[in-house]
């Protein structure tokens, strides 16, 4: 897991590399409940929504991405959470017979070097936490240029979320 401050330092905490100690177990919960009081105040119910989320739902889900290595979170200077992200490396072959409802209700195997990179949730503070994440995301996916990128929007009109697919310029104008 990384901690990349505002800007472009990136801190390496790897807390999940040996967490042995119930002082480790501790930190480790402590900074997963940060992320979900995080999550569950800002993201405005987009990925998150409370009455299909309860708490340890969100709290189980970060903490599946963390093990995973596809949580990404962002501190400003002063230490506080401004950003955090996750993401997936799916098959493209694997979404052939999953509806759009279906995909994180049973979503399929990630794969690290997945054809498909689907940017799941995006929940940020800070304009420049963004900037913080696509950077870290490109360098963990340094094909993305090579690969689709997907992600589920909600339409502002009808309230319907669906899936689309990006340009590999979204993460070039935004990073």
């Amino acid at each position: 897991l990384e901690s990349c401050c505002v800007g472009s330092e990136y801190i390496d905490m790897n807390i999940l590399e040996q967490v042995e100690s119930k002082t480790e177990v501790s930190e480790l919960h402590e900074l997963l409940d940060e992320l979900t009081d995080y999550a569950r105040t800002y993201d405005k119910e987009r990925c998150f929504p409370k009455h299909v989320w309860t708490r340890e739902s969100t709290k189980n889900f970060l903490h599946y991405h963390l093990n995973q290595g596809t949580l990404l979170f962002v501190r400003n200077e002063k230490g506080q959470i401004v950003g955090l992200t996750t993401w997936w490396r799916w098959n493209k072959s694997d979404l052939k017979n999953i509806d759009d409802d279906e995909i994180f209700q049973n979503p399929p195997k990630h794969y690290a070097d997945g054809d498909l990179l689907y940017l799941s949730d995006v929940v940020t503070t800070d304009p420049m936490a963004m900037k913080s994440l696509a950077k870290e995301l490109v360098r963990r996916n340094p094909d993305y240029a090579d690969i689709e990128i997907w992600g589920t929007r909600k339409n502002k009109r009808t309230g319907v979320a669906s899936r689309v697919r990006y340009t590999r310029r979204i993460l070039d104008l935004i990073k």
